[in-house]
């Protein structure tokens, strides 16, 4: 299956009972999402702080993903409130394998278990509609909470990048996680 061709599609996976992905279309860019992009405790443990993100920077992205023959990004909806992203990318087809990254960006949504059931949901789809055998990610040391959910939904840490990135002026390592469907 061609990723090109799913992210021209209107993608939609249901979580739960009020929890959806959906394909990102530029429609859903509005300045909340910008807010949380231009905001350092949202973004603190990602590559996004190091960047002034504009409503047109953010629409850039989003469009370049939706193009993307190797990127799915789904936006994360509670009922019609868009709170957060999932990213599936870059999918490597020759390899199988695919990354996943996330956020949530609406800070009341934190710390109620929306992003491991995205995860296992994406991890799910991954698996089973694109065929991908191994998904991979990577999170800060530092970043408890990654820590926690990727673990919760069954990521293996295969790895340290020793002092591979700088956190608040401190050399910190990255860990590299992977899961593989049984």
């Amino acid at each position: 299956m061609n990723a090109a061709k799913l992210a021209k599609k209107n993608i939609k996976i249901k979580v739960d009972e009020y929890i959806y992905l959906k394909t990102l279309h530029l429609k859903d860019v509005a300045e909340p999402y910008v807010e949380w992009l231009n905001d350092y405790e949202v973004t603190k443990f990602t590559e996004q702080k190091y960047f002034r993100h504009t409503l047109e920077s953010t629409k850039a992205f989003v469009s370049q993903k939706y193009d993307s023959e190797s990127d799915l990004l789904f936006g994360i909806f509670f009922d019609e409130t868009h709170i957060g992203n999932i990213k599936l990318g870059p999918i490597k087809f020759e390899h199988m394998s695919a990354e996943v990254s996330y956020f949530i960006g609406d800070k009341r949504f934190w710390g109620k278990g929306i992003t491991s059931k995205c995860i296992k949901k994406i991890v799910q789809f991954a698996t089973r509609e694109l065929g991908l055998k191994k998904i991979n990610a990577g999170y800060y040391e530092n970043n408890i909470g990654s820590a926690k959910v990727l673990q919760k939904c069954g990521f293996l840490v295969e790895g340290n990048k020793v002092s591979d990135l700088i956190f608040e002026n401190k050399r910190i390592n990255s860990v590299l996680v992977g899961y593989v469907p049984k």
